[in-house]
């Protein structure tokens, strides 16, 4: 790709909190084109903790002044479970589970362009699957985040 043809593209970072229930964490959103985003997301909140990636196909943005984008959104992480067991002599121990987990989903991302256009909102719903000895998770999954945005 030409420097002229890649300069068309926009590219923006938006930081802020990502969740997706029960989990929730500190996210990073990288809009590498309009339609093309990643997303890293360390979850540190709830009972599981993970560091997982997103790769987000963004839909057109539409709307006049209250300006909604949809995505569809691809995710694989570590997802890691802190746990207390007892050990073959019965001693309480405290013990990590980590695995790789997967999810898919979609969502509606939000701002409100006369307040500002950095601000962004998204809600969406998902389907997340992680297999750990104690705690297996296969859920329909439903959350929501908030990210501030900077130009590069």
């Amino acid at each position: 790709m030409s420097a002229s043809k890649y300069s068309q593209y926009y590219h923006r970072l938006g930081v802020g909190i990502q969740t997706s229930f029960p989990l929730g964490g500190i996210s990073g959103k990288l809009d590498l084109t309009k339609q093309h985003s990643a997303q890293a997301i360390v979850g540190i909140f709830g009972p599981l903790s993970t560091y997982s990636g997103r790769y987000l196909y963004n839909f057109s943005e539409d709307g006049k002044n209250f300006r909604i984008k949809p995505y569809l959104y691809g995710q694989v992480g570590l997802w890691s479970y802190d746990f207390q067991s007892f050990d073959q002599n019965f001693q309480l121990i405290e013990d990590t589970e980590n695995s790789l987990g997967f999810g898919a989903g979609a969502g509606i991302e939000w701002h409100y362009k006369p307040l500002s256009d950095k601000l962004r909102f998204n809600i969406e719903l998902g389907f997340g699957k992680v297999d750990l000895i104690y705690y297996e998770w296969k859920t329909t999954t439903f959350g929501g985040g908030i990210h501030y945005y900077f130009e590069l």
